[in-house]
């Protein structure tokens, strides 16, 4: 894991972190539709901020708290800010499903989605499940790769899911999401 970065559970009393969950998923009634049954957990990251408010630059996702960083001698705040989520859902005493992962955009590209994953399979493993499925649009290459380096293999398809659950057509790549194909992880 990088310096400075946490995977958390999301606290019981917390707001659903739509922001970040829309990210991975198109509308929030899709998400209400498994995001209670899930659990949640948040990637932070701390950050300086400038205690001038002529310095901040930084902007903070609505999931953050303050600490006040008493052993600097500039003015300085330490901020924890949310910079990705994932939601898991118990499947059956043996499969977990991947339900939605994001990552800020502003944070893309740096690892941070592997390194969720790598918690993911040890919450798996500490919690003896046997494997853990991911589902993605069937035009979604990049997520096709991203799965792939992170060892998941293609398991499975879903024929028309997002024909069928979404009210109107669904467009990635310049294509329209027809079916899930499912990766699956085995532990």
């Amino acid at each position: 894991m990088k310096q400075h970065v946490n995977i958390v559970p999301l606290a019981d009393d917390a707001p659903i972190p739509y922001d970040l969950l829309l990210l991975a998923d198109e509308t929030k009634e899709i998400i209400d539709s498994y995001i209670y049954d899930c659990s949640i957990f948040m990637l932070t990251k701390e950050t300086n901020i400038s205690l001038d408010p002529l310095k901040n630059q930084v902007g903070c996702l609505d999931h953050n708290s303050s600490i006040t960083d008493k052993n600097k001698s500039s003015p300085h705040e330490k901020s924890i800010v949310a910079i990705g989520v994932m939601a898991i859902m118990k499947l059956d005493t043996d499969t977990l499903e991947l339900k939605n992962m994001a990552i800020a955009p502003h944070e893309q590209s740096q690892g941070f989605g592997s390194d969720m994953l790598s918690y993911l399979k040890s919450y798996a493993r500490d919690h003896h499940f046997q494997k853990i499925w991911v589902g993605t649009a069937d035009v979604g290459y990049r997520q096709h790769q991203f799965y792939m380096r992170n060892e998941f293999e293609m398991d499975h398809i879903r024929k028309n899911f997002f024909l069928n659950n979404y009210p109107v057509p669904l467009i990635e790549n310049g294509l329209q999401m027809k079916h899930m194909l499912v990766f699956q992880y085995q532990l």
